[in-house]
This record gives structure tokens, C-alpha cells and sequence, in this order.
């Protein structure tokens, strides 16, 4: 059955086909979109790519499909609410491996305007077809499949930090000396002439040079720098050749901080505004001391109060559409992480709204309790003229909101004809993405043709509650808001109760997966929204004005005005922070496929893919300049002695000639290998042969392979794909060696694609070797499903206690297999299971003692053991591990607690 697992990995777009079956160029061909384990999907997009909807998708999510196709579980999921839903052809898999894959469906989640964008899937393989209704279908290959060890960030800041081999002192203001490295600063800044006097960055100040030389170590920023330091980077490094990348990060940190500090200052005035509300409240309370008295109500301020707190309410919420709006138009300049930090942020705010909302529920009940019939009636009576004029009020608002719906939902019509007409035109790199828009512009218009039949059947019923309200005598009036008080303290009492619930469970009630979708649905909805009105803004304009007209605060024009829903002055043209720069203000197709552009990962190192000191790194290793250091590779060469084939044949005599030593030498840098590998600084460090001869001696190792291996340590990449078995393994061997681990990581997830009939037991071997677990596991695993292998001769040459993990797997295996038949048939495999604990000494499961005597048998405690030992270690672990603890341990359940845990 397809799991996630099929769809993790990297993807290229191969080619697009019509629906009528003819091959199209548009220009997004070679795009790659990788998916990973998280859910995250990213994308890597040429700049001359026209930016297309499906490129701002952000996370993916698998799910079940049900009998008719439709998914099962909730419908809330990870991410926007563009929404890729793929349904998968069973028969497809069908024809390629023989059985199918299950009902299954993976959606893409970005955003574009609020809307869906579905897409069905076929996939198979290393092939996925994306087919988009009544457009076109995009054929995708997979290029690599996921390797978490992979990503690894890319830097020399141990050599910076410990000053190991420095050759070259630069200066500070304050006089402290910073040592650093020739051949390290040329690798960043090629263009700067470090041998010059003064050096380069001399006299700059601590803070400053510190920053600066921490981005050419490790091209990012060091945690904890101040906003007032990188300003001051910017402004005294900015002229220094080769350090443009340093100072396009340096203003990244500073809008992101800017960016950050808004939306702060955002959320503090929205709780000012609650806080502001509950005083207000609070406010109306009368002195204990007295009597409640009708004469101690006054209706006047009441109304007066109602008014202030409903405008209070009015400003929080233009400051949570800014919020909204800031934080959609920023997000694409956003990675991932600053982008879950935000959303961090606003979640960790949730509780503290939720209190501020139990106090003002809390006031409001103390103030509704204590309120006796004849104050209730003394409200009422002097409420009714302020409710008539309120309603006359909110019907003309919402009759001018009506019209200008109505207005833009007309205009979008001619905008639908118009971009009908042109998608039909032009050329065919860009008819992919003009079908695309045009469909999602008609879905749109369906989207606010359904608003408005809503809006209209809402505005029905209000009129005819109006109406209601209008045509009751003025007694009638009075007598209707009087039970509105009453009822309103049974609404406060329940509301109460329900925000006490929620806060008590916050995280049952909303965990992070939940809360993620909808602050990213709710932000995309409403930059949607005000995008719409922007758009339309002479037709949305008198209706703003009224809104601002009616909360009469200067706060909320602000906010408006800033949203660009309010014409005012010069501050259209400038609708960002000012900090950052004019911003479009309608959401972009596009998110930068960028890994640097929090605060937070600026202060994290590229991956070795990404990084350009890795790229120089590596030409540096292959010009051979400026070395001193040399790798000498010592290769004994012998001729007739046994030959033991690695893949686990049958060893072949040779007669013994004659032995040959081969010595190759290779050329290095200190700094370089001592600050990518641990093992290299501790032996260049120690003082012994190889620090003062600066030569390291490797054996039995074949020099190109060795080369690969430097070039790793080097650059941080290497290329598997076009190695053996056998090299990967030699070079799994050294990076254990060396204690490379990352390295020796990426060659224990290849080897695992390399288990077959042939390799198992030599992989098992290797594995076993170098306590490779997620290998051992992998071979374990292949021989549980491959039971037949378990007779093998070459099982002979193993080590005795691999020879009892092997029989204690296909012992199981059998067991199990035994226990799911329930014909006669199955008496062969009771046989092998005896003829396996024959040969282990454990009597068969399946035969009984001959008396009530007889000492209770070996498999009977082994089956004990491992429900005792399964107890202690959980479902994760794999059983054939623990079978083979049990048997270590001889079945002791103690020893093998202690054995598992050593």
C-alpha cells in the first residue's frame, strides 16, 4: 500500500501535456518541489518562470480515501487553504507493480486569494501526474528521495572560535586581536587582498568585526546580535568588495526584526484595547456599601460606556486585519521558520485573550445579576430610542455594503470576459499559467456570488426582525429589552463556562497542527478580502468612510489607512512598515525559495548545498594552491592469498605469490580538514608525528576512493548514486573511521537501497561491525521477508551470535507464519520450526512436555522473556532485536532489560 513515504522526496517537472494529448513548452519545465517529512513542501523556481498559483504551496498532506473517492478524517488540515487534492488511480499501479496502492490522496496547501485549487494525482514509482481540470496535466519525475542526515549547515567557525593554525592577525577598535585564517577569508573573499598593511577590517569596532568575520566563516550572522550592531555593520562595511551577501543579510535581519517588533506592538494594543473594555466595565460598578437603587443606575452612562467599549472592540480589530494583511505580504519573505515563529507568537497570545475575555464575561455577570427588574425596565425605557436610531444606522450600512458587493461582483464579470479572451491568445510558454488565473478569477466570482446570496438572505432576515422590532408599541419595546437582559445573564453564565473549559484543555482543544491552519486560512482570507476592496476602492470607499465615521477613533482611521482602505494623503503609496520598504499589497503567486530570511535561521549556516564557501572549498582541494599538509595513502597489495568475495560467495583459493606496496600522496589543507573533522584537528593537534610531520598516514584504503572522501570533508556533498556496494561500504568504513559521522550517516541510508538476495549477509556483517543499527535493522527486516535466505551455506561464515540472530528471525517469522494458518497445510513450516530450535537448543512451541514435570521449555521462556522485555522497551522495537537480547541474555528478563539499555 502507498504510504507519505512514496511522495517524500525531491520532484521535477518533466513536461506539460494538454488534456488533448499534445506536449506543450511552458517554461516551468525543470522545476523541482520538494517534499519532506515534516509536511513542508518547497520549491525551487527559475526567475524567468512564469509565477503560477501552485508555487506559493507551503505544506502537503496524505490521506485515506473513502469507497467513493472522498477523504476520510476531518477536513481541517496543516497550512492554506489552496488546496491540491490528488486522488489516486488504483489501476495505474496496477499495471506497473501488479497490485495497487490503496485509496489514498495527498493535497497541496498554499494560498492564492483564499481559493482552492484542486489537482487529481496518478502515481507510480518515481513518476506522478498531476492533472488540473479542463487545463492540462504536468508530468513529474523524482530525482532523490529523502536523506534527514542530508542537511547539514555548512561552516569553519570552530577554526575562528579555537584560532587553530591562524596565520594572520586583524585588530580591533579597542585594540583585541582576532586571529584568522589566510586561506579561510579567501575562500569567502576572493576579491580582498588580505596581504596588504594595514589587513582589511582593521579598527573596526569588537562588535562589528566580530559579526563580520562570523558571516566569513560561516555565512550567517551570530546569534544574539543587536539591531544597533548590524546597523552599524551596514553602514561601515558596506563599501568593502565581496561583502554584498553579508550586507543584503545584515537588512534582512533588520526587516525581519522591524517586521517582528510590528507585529508585537500590534498584539500589545489589542490587549490594551481588552484591558481598556474591562476598566470600562468595571468602571460601572456601584460602591458595595450602597443599595442597589434604581436611582443608582444611570442609563446615560451605561449607553455612554457601551458605545466606548463596541469602538474599543472596533480598533482591536482594524489592528488585527494590519496583523493579517502585514503578515500575508511579508511571508514571502519569510522562510518557514520565521514563518512558524510568528505563528508561535499569536498562539501563545490565545490564553492571555481568553482571560482577558473571562474577567470582561466576569464583569459583565456581576453587572447583570446585581441589576433588579425596575433598573432592568429604567435601561430598557431609556434604551429604546438609542436601539431605533442604532438599527436605522446598521440597515443603511449594510444596504451601501450590498450595492458595492453588487458592484463588485459586476466588474468582476468583465474582468472574468477579458482574461476568458486572452488566455486564448499569446504565446504558448504562457497559456499554462492564463488558464490557471482564469480558472481560479471564475472561481473567485463563484466565491462572491455565494457571499452575496448569504449577505442577502442575512439581510432579509434582519429587516424582518427590524420590522418586528418597529411594529411593537412603545410599552412592547420596553417590556422585549427587558427580557433581553435576563436572557443575556444566562448567555454570560454559558459563555463563561465554555472559555473556562477551553482554557483549562488549550492544547486538547487547539493543538498546533489545528492552530496553524487557521491562522494561515484566516490571514489568507482576509488579505484576500482587502485586497478585493483595494481593488474596488471607489466603489468600497463611501462605505468605509462610514465605518470610520461611526467608530469616530483616530486608532481605527489609522488602521484603515494603512490597509489602503482609506484614501488618505501620501500614505497609499507607502502601505508597509517603514522599515521595510513599499510592499505590493495583493498576495504573490510566489514564495521565494530561500533558506536565509528569519531572524532566527540568519543565525543558522547554509546547507552544504547552498553555501558558496563549500563550493569554493572543494575548487580550492582540486587546484592543490597553498597546501601544507599531505594525505599519504599506503595500499598493500597481495597477491595469491584467500580472496573473500564481499558479496558473500563462496571463498576462492589462491596460492601466495608475492606482496606489493603502493603509496600515493594526496595534498591538503590543515585548517580545512582540522575544522571539518574532529578526528584530523585532534591528531594535527596533538603534538605527535602527524602535526610535526604534517603528513597523516591512511592504509588500506584505494586512493580515488580516498579522494571522494576528502572531497566530502571538503564541501560537505557527495554522490553516492554512481558508487558499488562495495565502495560505499569501503567509504562508510572511513567515515567511521575518521568519525565523519554525518557522512557515515548518508552511506548507512544507501546502503540500505542496495539490500538484495546477494548483499544481505555482507551488509549484515558490515552493519554488525560498525553498530550501523538502522542497517542491522534493514537486513533484519529483508531476511524476515526473504525466510528462505535462512538456509543459505554462506550463514556458516558468520559470527556465531549473527548465525543466532538470523535463525531467532526466521524462527519467528515461521511462528507468525504458523499462526495465521489455520489449514493442515501447515505442518511443513511446524517442521522447519523445529528443525530450527533443534539447532539452537530450544524445544519446538508447538510440542507438548511428555509429563507435568518436565522443566518448562526453552521457547516458553523466550516468550516470556520477550513479553516482559516488550513491556519495559515499548511497540517501536523491532521483535527480531529483541529476540536476539533474549537469547544473549538466556532468556533472563533482567539481564535483558540490562543488555537492551547498555
Amino acid at each position: 500500500m502507498a504510504t507519505e513515504e512514496a511522495y517524500i522526496g525531491t520532484w521535477k517537472i518533466v513536461e506539460c501535456v494538454s488534456l488533448a494529448g499534445t506536449v506543450e513548452t511552458t517554461g516551468i519545465e525543470g522545476t523541482e518541489f520538494n517534499l519532506d517529512e515534516s509536511g513542508d513542501v518547497s520549491w525551487k523556481v527559475s526567475d524567468d518562470v512564469e509565477p503560477l498559483p501552485f508555487f506559493n504551496c507551503e505544506t502537503f498532506e496524505v490521506n485515506e480515501l473513502n469507497a467513493e473517492g472522498n477523504r476520510n478524517g476531518r477536513r481541517t488540515c496543516l497550512g492554506f487553504p489552496c488546496i491540491f487534492l490528488w486522488s489516486i488511480t488504483p489501476k495505474v499501479f496496477q499495471v506497473v507493480t501488479g497490485k495497487g496502492y490503496g485509496h489514498k490522496a495527498i493535497k497541496f496547501i498554499g494560498t492564492y486569494a483564499g481559493l482552492e485549487v484542486n489537482f487529481q494525482v496518478e502515481i507510480s514509482d518515481d513518476l506522478m501526474l498531476l492533472t488540473y481540470e479542463r487545463c492540462c496535466m504536468l508530468q513529474c519525475q523524482k530525482i532523490s528521495s529523502p536523506d534527514p542526515k542530508d542537511d547539514i549547515p555548512y561552516s569553519f567557525l570552530g577554526a575562528l572560535e579555537e584560532g587553530f593554525f591562524s596565520d594572520l592577525t586583524i585588530t580591533g577598535e579597542s585594540g583585541k586581536d582576532f586571529h584568522v585564517h589566510t586561506t579561510i577569508l579567501r575562500l569567502t573573499t576572493p576579491g580582498i587582498d588580505w596581504s596588504k598593511t594595514p589587513t582589511p577590517l582593521t579598527g573596526l569596532p569588537n562588535d562589528v568585526l566580530q559579526i563580520t568575520l562570523h558571516y566569513i566563516y560561516a555565512e550567517c550572522l551570530p546569534r544574539g546580535a543587536t539591531e544597533e550592531a548590524v546597523r552599524r555593520c551596514v553602514k561601515m562595511v558596506a563599501k568593502i568588495p565581496d561583502l554584498a551577501g553579508f550586507i543584503k543579510l545584515c537588512n534582512i535581519f533588520l526587516e525581519n526584526t522591524a517586521l517582528k517588533q510590528q507585529i508585537t506592538a500590534l498584539v500589545t494594543d489589542m490587549h490594551s484595547s481588552a484591558d481598556k473594555v474591562i476598566e470600562l466595565f468595571r468602571g460601572m460598578k456601584v460602591d458595595e456599601s450602597s443599595q442597589m437603587q434604581s436611582s443608582s443606575v444611570n442609563p446615560a452612562r451605561l449607553c455612554y460606556i457601551t458605545k466606548q467599549c463596541l469602538r474599543e472592540a472596533a480598533t482591536a480589530l482594524s489592528k488585527l486585519l494590519v496583523l493579517c494583511d502585514l503578515f500575508s505580504r511579508r511571508k514571502a519573505e519569510l522562510s518557514r521558520e520565521e514563518r512558524n515563529d510568528i505563528i508561535k507568537y499569536a498562539r501563545s497570545r490565545i490564553p492571555v485573550f481568553l482571560r482577558q475575555w473571562l474577567e470582561l464575561l466576569e464583569e459583565c455577570k456581576g453587572q447583570l445579576g446585581n441589576l433588579t427588574p425596575q433598573q432592568r425596565h429604567d435601561l430598557a425605557t431609556y434604551l429604546v430610542p438609542e436601539i431605533e436610531q442604532g438599527l436605522e444606522l446598521f440597515t443603511q450600512f449594510v444596504v451601501d455594503g450590498k450595492a458595492a458587493l453588487e458592484l463588485i461582483i459586476s466588474h468582476s464579470e468583465v474582468e472574468k470576459t477579458d482574461r476568458a479572451d486572452k488566455h486564448r491568445k499569446g504565446h504558448v510558454g504562457d497559456v499554462l499559467g492564463k488558464m490557471l488565473k482564469h480558472a481560479l478569477h471564475v472561481r473567485e466570482l463563484k466565491k462572491l456570488k455565494r457571499l452575496n446570496e448569504r449577505t442577502t438572505l442575512s439581510f432579509f432576515h434582519f429587516m424582518q426582525q427590524k420590522e418586528s422590532f418597529c411594529t411593537v408599541s412603545q410599552a412592547g419595546k420596553i417590556r422585549d429589552i427587558a427580557k433581553l437582559f435576563e436572557s443575556l445573564c444566562d448567555i454570560v453564565q454559558i459563555s463563561h463556562s465554555k472559555v473556562t473549559e477551553i482554557l483549562d484543555d488549550m492544547d486538547d482543544w487547539l493543538s498546533w497542527r489545528d492552530w496553524k491552519y487557521i491562522f494561515k486560512l484566516a490571514t489568507s482570507k482576509i488579505s484576500w478580502a482587502i485586497c478585493k476592496v483595494q481593488q474596488n476602492q471607489s466603489m468600497a470607499q463611501p462605505l468605509v468612510k462610514q465605518g470610520c465615521d461611526m467608530v469616530h477613533r483616530d486608532e481605527f482611521s489609522t488602521s484603515l489607512t494603512s490597509l489602503g482602505l482609506l484614501a488618505n494623503s501620501a500614505s497609499q503609496n507607502n502601505q508597509s512598515s517603514p522599515s521595510s520598504g513599499a510592499t505590493p499589497k495583493c498576495s504573490t503567486f510566489r514564495t521565494k525559495y530561500v533558506q536565509l530570511s528569519s531572524v532566527e535561521s540568519l543565525s543558522v549556516s547554509p546547507f552544504a548545498r547552498d553555501s558558496h564557501t563549500a563550493q569554493q572549498a572543494l575548487k580550492l582541494l582540486l587546484s592543490q594552491k597553498n597546501t601544507d599538509l599531505t594525505f599519504e595513502i599506503v595500499q598493500a597489495q597481495e597477491v595469491g592469498d584467500t580472496v573473500i568475495d564481499h558479496m558473500g560467495n563462496t571463498p576462492t583459493e589462491h596460492v601466495h605469490a608475492e606482496s606489493e606496496v603502493a603509496v600515493c600522496q594526496v595534498p591538503a589543507h590543515r585548517v580545512v580538514i582540522a575544522a571539518r573533522c574532529d578526528w584530523f584537528k585532534r591528531a594535527l593537534l596533538s603534538g605527535m608525528r602527524e602535526s610535526i610531520d604534517r603528513k597523516i598516514t591512511v592504509h588500506d584504503t584505494d586512493p580515488s576512493l580516498f579522494r571522494v572522501f576528502l572531497e566530502y570533508v571538503y564541501c560537505g556533498q557527495v554522490e553516492l548514486n554512481d558508487l558499488s556496494t562495495e565502495q560505499i561500504s569501503d567509504m562508510m568504513t572511513l567515515a567511521d573511521r575518521y568519525d565523519v559521522v554525518c557522512l557515515r550517516s548518508k552511506c548507512e541510508y544507501a546502503l540500505k537501497h542496495h539490500l538484495d538476495e546477494n548483499t544481505v549477509f555482507y551488509l549484515l556483517t558490515l552493519a554488525d561491525q560498525l553498530t550501523a543499527k538502522n542497517l542491522k535493522e534493514s537486513c533484519m527486516s529483508f531476511l524476515s521477508e526473504n525466510s528462505q535466505l535462512s538456509t543459505c551455506e554462506v550463514i556458516s561464515d558468520l559470527p556465531e551470535h549473527l548465525q543466532l540472530e538470523v535463525e531467532a528471525v526466521s524462527l519467528t517469522t515461521l511462528q507468525e507464519a504458523h499462526s495465521s494458518t489455520d489449514t493442515p497445510s501447515s505442518t511443513s513450516s511446524v517442521s522447519e520450526i523445529d528443525n530450527f530450535t533443534d539447532r539452537m537448543n530450544i524445544e519446538s512451541p508447538l510440542s507438548s512436555p511428555s509429563s507435568s514435570e518436565v522443566a518448562v521449555p526453552e521457547s516458553a521462556r523466550l516468550q516470556e522473556c520477550l513479553e516482559g522485555l516488550r513491556e519495559v522497551v515499548g511497540p517501536d522495537v523491532p521483535e527480531h532485536e529483541l529476540v536476539s537480547i533474549s537469547l544473549a541474555a538466556d532468556c533472563d528478563l533482567n539481564r535483558a532489560i540490562n543488555f537492551f539499555f547498555l
